[in-house]
C-alpha cells in the first residue's frame, strides 16, 4: 500500500498466511495514521499469488528467502526489506505475536524500508 502511494507497483503476500482474509486490525490502524488505508485488503498466500518474470522480491527475514524458493518453482531476484534502511538490518520481525509496541516498530521499518527501495 506505502509503495502504491509512493507511486510504485507493488503487491503483497504471505509465506504463512490463508488467502483472502482482512489486514490484522493494528496493521489497519496503523496505516490511517499515515494516511493510507487497508479496508479493501484481503491477504493472499505466495503459493496463490501470481508472479511475473520481472517481479522484485522482497522478503522480511533471511530465513524467508529460503521459505519463498521452496514454495515458489520459478527464480525471482529476492532482497531483504531491511537492507534498505538508513541502518541496514537483515531481520524486520513479523510482530503478529508482539505486542502493539513491537508491532508498530516494526511497520515503521517496513515504510522505511520502502523508502529506500523506491528511492
Amino acid at each position: 500500500m506505502y509503495a502504491r502511494s509512493l507511486g510504485k507497483q507493488a503487491a503483497s503476500c504471505g509465506l504463512n498466511c490463508g488467502d483472502g482474509f482482512p489486514a490484522d486490525p493494528r496493521a489497519k490502524r496503523f496505516a490511517e495514521a499515515q494516511g493510507l488505508t487497508l479496508d479493501s485488503h484481503k491477504t493472499v498466500n505466495v503459493r496463490a499469488f501470481e508472479f511475473r518474470k520481472t517481479d522484485f522480491i522482497v522478503v522480511m527475514e533471511p530465513s524467508h528467502i529460503a521459505s519463498f524458493q521452496e514454495k515458489v518453482s520459478r527464480d525471482y531476484p529476492v532482497v531483504l526489506a531491511g537492507s534498505y534502511c538508513r541502518s541496514a538490518n537483515p531481520y524486520i520481525h513479523d510482530p503478529f505475536n508482539c505486542c502493539d509496541e513491537f508491532f508498530t516498530h516494526c511497520e515503521s521499518k517496513v515504510m522505511e524500508a520502502v523508502r529506500g527501495i523506491c528511492g
